[in-house]
C-alpha cells in the first residue's frame, strides 16, 4: 500500500486496486502502529500484513476456483503490479484452505513417437471439440483452433450441432484472422485426433484446397493432441463449470468475452513464463504494441503495452522475463 501512495494513488483509489474496503486498511494501519516487532509482536505484525493479501486472494479465487498459488503470485505481480512472494502466497492460501487439489493421472500406454512441436507462431496449430448441456436448450458443442506456440486461441465456433461444416467455421474464423492475405503457401499444419468431423472426405478436401497438412494423432500416442485438450479443461474450469447459461446466445457471448479478452489477452500462462498469449505473441515479433481484437465490432486495433523487445530463453529452453 506505500508503494502504491508513493506512486500518486490516493488512498480510496489504491484500496480499490488492491481490493480492499478503507475501513479494513485503516484498522490494519492502527494495528501495525501499535505494534512493535522488537517487543515480541513480531508474529501479530506479519499476521496483519498478511490480512490484505488475504482478501484480495481470497477474490480472486472466487472468480478462479481452480487456480493453485503459482497463478496467483504471476497474478499479483504481473496484473496487479504487487510485490508478493510465491512462497508467502503460498503459506497464506494453505493456512486458510485455499490451495488448489492436485490430481496426477498416468497413462496405462506410452508414446510410440514425440508429439509436433511448434518452433513458431502459425506453424502448427491444434483443433478440438468439447460439449456441454444447457439445460432449457440440449448439448451445445465448443469447437477451438489453437496455435502450438503463442497458446492462443484463434478461432472457435459454437453451435448445435457437431459437423464438420461446424470445425470449418472455427477454422475459417482462425483463417481470417490469422492469415488475411491467404493461407496457401505458409506451411501450417493442422493437428487433431481420428474423430468424424476432421477425417471426413469434406473437411480433408478442404484442407487440400487450402494447402493445410493434416496431423492425425495416433492411437498408441496419449500425448499427441495433450495440449490442446488441456486447452478444454482450462476453458471447462474457468467458464462452462462455473456458469449455468441460459441461452445459446449468452454462451456464445460469456464464451468469446473470456476467449478474446480474459484469456488471450491477460490470462497469465505458465507455459509463457505467466505471459498472456498476446504479450507472448508480441514478444516474438519484437513489436511494443498489441493486435487486440473486439469481437462484438468485428474490429480490432493496435495498443501500445509498453513490453520488452524480444523474447530471451535460459539455458533449458525456458521463456525469461
Amino acid at each position: 500500500m506505500k508503494r502504491i501512495r508513493e506512486s500518486g494513488y490516493t488512498v480510496k483509489g489504491a484500496c480499490e486496486a488492491l481490493g480492499l474496503s478503507r475501513s479494513s486498511y485503516y484498522v490494519s494501519l492502527k494495528e501495525l502502529e501499535r505494534l512493535d516487532p522488537g517487543n515480541g509482536d513480531r508474529d501479530k505484525v506479519q499476521e496483519v500484513r498478511d490480512e490484505g493479501l488475504l482478501e484480495r486472494i481470497k477474490s480472486l479465487k472466487a472468480d478462479h476456483p481452480f487456480w493453485g498459488y503459482r497463478r496467483i503470485t504471476a497474478w499479483l505481480r504481473h496484473r496487479e503490479g504487487l510485490r508478493v512472494n510465491e512462497k508467502r502466497v503460498r503459506r497464506v492460501m494453505g493456512e486458510h484452505g485455499l490451495l488448489a487439489l492436485q490430481r496426477v493421472y498416468r497413462a496405462k500406454r506410452t508414446s510410440q513417437r514425440n508429439k509436433p512441436r511448434a518452433e513458431r507462431p502459425r506453424q502448427y496449430w491444434g483443433i478440438d471439440m468439447t460439449k456441454f448441456l444447457i439445460s432449457s436448450l440440449d448439448w451445445v458443442y465448443l469447437v477451438i483452433v489453437w496455435d502450438g506456440y503463442t497458446k492462443k486461441v484463434v478461432g472457435w465456433n459454437l453451435s448445435l450441432r457437431s459437423k464438420a461444416s461446424d470445425w470449418r467455421k472455427a477454422l475459417d474464423r482462425a483463417i481470417n484472422r490469422e492469415f488475411p492475405s491467404g493461407v496457401r503457401g505458409a506451411g501450417l499444419k493442422l493437428v487433431s485426433d481420428n474423430g468424424s468431423q476432421p477425417t471426413s472426405t469434406s473437411f480433408m478436401r478442404d484442407m487440400k484446397v487450402l494447402g493445410i497438412e493434416q496431423i492425425f494423432t495416433s492411437y498408441d500416442n496419449p500425448k499427441g493432441n495433450a495440449e490442446t485438450e488441456r486447452m478444454m479443461r482450462t476453458i471447462k474450469e474457468e467458464v462452462i463449470w462455473l456458469n449455468e447459461f441460459s441461452s445459446l446466445e449468452e454462451a456464445r457471448e460469456k464464451m468469446g468475452r473470456w476467449i478474446e479478452v480474459d484469456y488471450n489477452q491477460f490470462y497469465v500462462h505458465s507455459g509463457l513464463g505467466y505471459r498472456s498469449p498476446e504479450e507472448f505473441e508480441v514478444l516474438y515479433f519484437g513489436q511494443k504494441s498489441a493486435f487486440l481484437w473486439d469481437e462484438s465490432t468485428s474490429r480490432g486495433g493496435y495498443l501500445d503495452m509498453g513490453w520488452p523487445e524480444k523474447i530471451v530463453y535460459n539455458a533449458n529452453g525456458e521463456v525469461v522475463f
